[in-house]
């Protein structure tokens, strides 16, 4: 996922209170009971269940230093030290694979993105978690985030971050144009666009994507797939996204930039990133956006467009196929950790109900559990939450093959040459597919 975590922590102010609150409760929650009154001495002091160990794990940066609070947090309630090795984005995967290569035991626990589940499953890399995986535990999970962090029916993460891109839309915008009501077809979208145009309600163009050749497209490209009723794999692993759905994504991209002309054109450079800014601005009146869309929007040191912008449902070919492309990422540990136990208490702590909640209120991380959705404290805390519920329900993965990093490269390339009118969607797809098939064989040959 393209996201960085430094953009979804939005509220250091509430970081700064609720460190400081989070860790009181919590310490005195876990204090020594006090002796009663005709008790001799007083009682002897209970172990930590994991005193004296050290966890080791890798990062990226912590700006607000929330991930230095919890880890804090966790070796007071349970003993255990957290060594952190911090490192600069996108360098995180490299490493792993470099320890990974050399026994795995150089860390304990590492964050893991739902696209990379495949790949480290088959390698060996990671371990099964499924028996620690409760009933109770599998039916509060939002089925999305859950299916992220399994793999042929097994488990092997705990959801950390269990992000989707929301639909966001303008209402002043649709108002000052004397749209009632949000677009459910994609052919009712173009028209609304085209109306926002042409009263000037937006400075040129009434939509723009992050559509630059990277990961965003992808996570783009899913979500309109899946709208005309697309399909990515079969079971067996096979592609099918040169089909009809697939190509009808991919024609009506093309022409919303040049048949339509709704699309801004600099969104084939764009990562989320650009369409964020022109969202701030009040350039735009419909994008899409990771995380939690209403907290920066409704911000004034950032955003133009306060109390303006609503979370819908991105609509569809027929109004029935609602979608949008999720980017779960969670707790793992290593297949070759010493401290497997004591890791899985850290998945549990971090990633569990109770620490999602923590998550949720303190760093504004989107939460993979269905029952904090309707808890009053993290209602309180993130507007709007039960409207991305709704969308949260209509949430697909990206393919989940472990050769999934080159398949992706190969059909960014592709989707930018049929963007680019270098070729047609059909033959971009056609040349995709066939490219993925080779990519698959020579990942068997190599296992056979």
């Amino acid at each position: 996922m393209s996201v960085r975590l430094d953009q979804r922590v939005s509220r250091r102010e509430v970081l700064k209170a609720l460190g400081a609150g989070v860790a009181a409760v919590y310490l005195a929650a876990c204090a020594p009971p006090t002796a009663p009154s005709e008790a001799p001495a007083a009682p002897a002091v209970k172990k930590k269940p994991f005193e004296g160990i050290t966890l080791n794990t890798l990062h990226g940066p912590d700006p607000t230093g929330w991930e230095a609070k919890e880890n804090a947090l966790f070796e007071e309630l349970y003993g255990a030290k957290v060594n952190v090795t911090t490192v600069p984005y996108g360098e995180q995967r490299q490493k792993l694979i470099t320890a990974f290569a050399a026994g795995g035991s150089a860390y304990d626990f590492f964050v893991i993105d739902c696209i990379e589940v495949p790949e480290y499953v088959e390698a060996g890399w990671v371990l099964d978690i499924t028996d620690w995986v409760t009933d109770e535990m599998k039916q509060d999970l939002l089925p999305f985030a859950a299916d992220g962090m399994m793999y042929k029916g097994r488990w092997y993460g705990l959801p950390w971050i269990s992000e989707w891109k929301s639909f966001v839309y303008n209402e002043a915008h649709l108002e000052k144009a004397g749209i009632s009501e949000l677009a459910k077809t994609w052919d009712q979208f173009v028209k609304d666009c085209q109306t926002l145009q042409e009263k000037g309600v937006v400075p040129k163009y009434a939509t723009a994507w992050s559509w630059l050749q990277g990961e965003a497209i992808i996570c783009d490209f899913v979500a309109l797939t899946v709208s005309f009723g697309g399909e990515f794999f079969d079971e067996e692993q096979n592609p099918l996204f040169n089909g009809e759905g697939a190509v009808k994504a991919l024609q009506f991209m093309h022409d919303t930039i040049y048949e339509y002309k709704i699309t801004n054109p600099a969104s084939l450079t764009w990562s989320e990133a650009e369409v964020d800014n022109a969202a701030y601005a009040g350039d735009i009146s419909y994008f899409l956006k990771w995380g939690l869309p209403l907290i920066p929007l409704n911000n004034p040191e950032i955003s133009k467009v306060v109390g303006q912008c609503r979370i819908g449902l991105l609509p569809s070919y027929d109004g029935q196929h609602t979608a949008t492309c999720s980017g779960p990422m969670g707790l793992a540990i290593s297949s070759g950790s010493k401290h497997k136990e004591a890791a899985w208490a850290y998945l549990q702590f971090r990633a569990g109900r109770e620490g999602a909640k923590r998550n949720a209120i303190g760093a504004g991380i989107v939460p993979g559990w269905a029952s904090l959705f309707k808890d009053p404290e993290v209602l309180e805390a993130i507007p709007d939450l039960d409207l991305m519920l709704e969308q949260a329900k209509h949430v697909v993965n990206r393919p989940r093959v472990p050769w999934y990093y080159e398949f992706s490269t190969t059909l960014q390339v592709e989707l930018q040459n049929a963007l680019t009118q270098k070729k047609s969607p059909q033959e971009a797809l056609d040349d995709a597919v066939a490219k993925t098939l080779e990519i698959k064989a020579e990942y068997e040959a190599k296992r056979a």
